[in-house]
């Protein structure tokens, strides 16, 4: 399931690089804003290149070569984990699987429009190799610390799926009762696909990758809506809990959104707020009874 990850990765940055070259040429480069990188901007230190080193071999290791414990830790959930499983898990075995097919198409699409379309792709279609540069290294850093935590807690929480208490009374009750059983906590596919929403909000917010205003802000919004329906889509496969996704979605978009915003965008700008030429983006927490975030701009 996890080397499943690069051939679907692979077939999206395929598909959407034909559709952003389709894009490029109906567009009109004299109208758009220069992409360029602010000067007040710091650009990558080399303390920068050390720490994402060592935190990516550090993730590499810990994924590669260590594996989470045969017997869980902690089994059963906690809150509203429960009720939600109760609500939104898929009922047929075929429905589960579609939603775990499905959830690994909208992962890896959210993370190869960040990392190989908009960080990538489009600045080097533009002739900006320096902001192509820097937001690929910022896009590295932040995923080498989101992935290293997210691996430790693999291995050091053991957290059980939510259908283990079924597969251990039926073994033939899901068809991925034998797999990862105690990987709950957190939910990788989720931490990577907040990860790079966060880094798409915070790219788009300081540079116009799409043009500036509106489409930067929705560029913003499509990533986030790509990385809840992972999220949800975890849910519905029976693969995590609602605090498994919860918590990934915490540390993705805090890492993506987090580590260039703080490390370099946040210099001679805002944090907080994103402005998108005559556009503004701002993520609220939700009061009273309700868990989460919400996106509220104007325009």
């Amino acid at each position: 399931m996890r080397h499943g990850w690069f051939r679907v990765s692979l077939f999206v940055f395929m598909w959407l690089m034909l559709a952003t070259n389709a894009r490029a040429d109906d567009a009109h480069p004299t109208t758009a804003p220069s992409l360029t990188w602010n000067p007040s901007w710091p650009t990558f230190r080399p303390a920068e290149y050390i720490a994402t080193g060592l935190a990516g071999a550090a993730a590499a290791s810990i994924f590669f070569l260590m594996k989470p414990p045969s017997q869980p830790h902690w089994t059963g959930g906690i809150l509203f984990d429960d009720a939600a499983r109760d609500a939104f898990r898929i009922g047929s075995q075929n429905g589960r699987d579609t939603a775990r097919r499905v959830s690994d198409f909208t992962a890896a699409g959210t993370v190869v429009l960040t990392l190989g379309i908009d960080s990538l792709l489009i600045p080097m279609l533009r002739k900006s190799d320096k902001v192509a540069m820097q937001l690929t290294l910022m896009n590295l850093e932040a995923f080498a610390f989101s992935t290293l935590l997210t691996n430790t807690l693999f291995t050091g929480v053991g957290r059980a799926r939510p259908s283990y208490e079924e597969c251990q009374r039926d073994p033939t009750s899901d068809r991925l009762c034998s797999s990862g059983a105690t990987a709950s906590f957190p939910s990788g596919h989720a931490n990577g696909a907040f990860t790079a929403a966060g880094l798409s909000c915070a790219h788009h917010g300081r540079l116009p990758l799409w043009g500036g205003g509106v489409a930067d802000a929705m560029a913003c919004v499509g990533s986030l809506s790509l990385a809840v329906t992972t999220a949800s889509l975890r849910v519905a496969g029976d693969r995590h809990y609602v605090t498994d996704v919860l918590t990934s979605a915490g540390i993705g978009f805090g890492f993506g959104y987090g580590v260039p915003t703080l490390l370099h965008y946040a210099v001679g700008g805002t944090v907080g707020e994103t402005k998108l030429g005559s556009a503004k983006f701002s993520l609220v927490p939700m009061g009273g009874d309700r868990y989460g975030v919400m996106a509220v701009g104007s325009f």
